[in-house]
């Protein structure tokens, strides 16, 4: 079954002599009616199929170097192989590991070599990596050799076969390890943008603790990323910051608190010297507004008794007073009624001579009086005429001082080709096979 695998890359094409790079040393247009084998091929990437131009490509025999040239840019080559040698062909470019196939032409009769179909090499190289043991191709990974019954050029199955399935097995494995890795790698890198899209929200609201945690996932991840650790240092010193200040405020708030404790101590303290004090005081008050309730007690008695004495003393003189008063009063009436008989004879006498003379003044003094009124109402009209003349009129109420008014705001296999022609035999097959 694995032959059968195999030799689904071996299959026989036909090819002519045109757009292949050349390797120096013989040419095939040269080469052409000549007994002689011609080798062509492409170079490829194992993986991806794309051809890779610039390959070196060097045929030598017995270490002597019989040709050498590059790939073209679709990755192809032709070179022309001579009979009776054993060829060993590198195909080496930097950055690809190399491989190495060998041709034994040896052993072909005169008679048949121009019956001999030519030969094709697809070369597949890869990049080295840590999968893979370089050293596996050290030995040519296959080898050509003639087979007489057939009368071809072919590849030995035994020795190929072998190393190509153990190489092909080894890169598929390698493959697969590297798309695993690669899936490995895709999700690391998943979770550490989702560790830092965490890190830096909470690390964006303060949440140190959170922000810590996120950021050491990422950094288990990817140690050999900085913005992590840049980030963790940021919040060390944050937390520093923090700490201190807590510290500051707890300092603070212990010496707050000792001093309220003091303070409320001392007021206590004051308090209470205060309420003794205000006791004295109130006793002494007490004590003394007893005394002086005692001293005005006693004060009153001495008072009342000394109005008593006073009334009675007072009562007295008013007898004695109002004794003498009538008696002088009764006196004084009897005075006063003769000197009242007396002044009336005088007065009747004198109104009699006064009557005739008041009736001259009277007259003269109502004339006097018509006159004053006269006097005044024109002194009146006067007055009121200056008032008239005089009187401001009253301003706007909006001139006012006083009032203020408010202001208004393609495929990998090879195509076909035709190759060498003779006459009566018709085109000859060609051996291609890829490595």
């Amino acid at each position: 079954m694995l032959l059968n695998k195999f030799y689904i890359l071996v299959f026989l094409v036909f090819t002519n002599l045109v757009g292949f790079a050349q390797l120096d040393g013989d040419k095939q247009e040269d080469k052409w009616m000549e007994d002689n084998i011609f080798l062509d091929g492409e170079v490829t990437n194992y993986y991806t199929g794309k051809s890779i131009p610039g390959v070196t490509i060097t045929a030598s025999v017995n270490g002597s170097v019989t040709a050498k040239g590059t790939s073209d840019s679709k990755g192809e080559y032709k070179t022309v192989l001579e009979y009776d040698k054993t060829y060993t062909i590198t195909f080496s470019k930097a950055g690809y590991i190399n491989k190495t196939i060998t041709m034994n032409t040896s052993g072909v009769p005169d008679l048949k070599r121009q019956k001999v179909p030519d030969m094709g090499a697809e070369i597949t190289l890869f990049k080295p990596n840590d999968c893979i043991d370089a050293s596996i191709l050290d030995a040519p990974i296959g080898r050509a050799i003639y087979y007489p019954k057939k009368n071809v050029m072919d590849w030995d199955m035994d020795y190929s076969m072998p190393r190509l399935e153990k190489l092909n097995r080894r890169l598929d494995k390698c493959a697969k390890e590297a798309q695993k890795a690669k899936e490995e790698e895709e999700q690391k890198e998943r979770d550490y943008n989702s560790a830092m899209k965490e890190a830096n929200k909470a690390f964006a609201k303060e949440e140190w603790e959170d922000a810590v945690e996120a950021y050491k996932r990422a950094i288990e991840l990817f140690d050999d990323r900085p913005e992590p650790k840049g980030k963790l240092k940021l919040i060390e010193t944050e937390l520093a910051k923090k700490a201190e200040a807590e510290k500051q405020r707890a300092e603070e708030k212990s010496r707050a608190e000792a001093e309220a404790i003091a303070k409320s101590e001392a007021e206590a303290a004051a308090k209470k010297a205060e309420e003794e004090r205000l006791a004295k005081e109130k006793a002494a008050e007490e004590k003394a507004r007893e005394e002086e309730a005692r001293a005005l007690a006693n004060m009153v008695e001495e008072e009342k008794a000394k109005a008593i004495a006073e009334k009675e003393v007072q009562k007295r003189a008013e007898a004695e007073s109002k004794a003498l008063a009538d008696k002088i009063a009764a006196k004084k009436r009897e005075v006063k009624e003769r000197e009242a008989k007396e002044l009336a004879a005088k007065l009747a006498k004198k109104a009699e001579e006064e009557r005739a003379v008041n009736q001259v003044v009277l007259q003269e003094k109502k004339e006097e009086v018509i006159i004053q009124v006269a006097q005044q109402e024109e002194q009146k009209k006067l007055k009121e005429t200056i008032e008239n003349k005089e009187e401001t009129p009253k301003e706007n109420i909006k001139n006012s001082s006083t009032i203020k008014f408010k202001k208004k705001k393609k495929t990998r296999h090879l195509y076909k080709k035709p190759n060498k022609h003779k006459k009566g035999k018709g085109p000859q097959p060609k051996k291609r096979i890829v490595f």
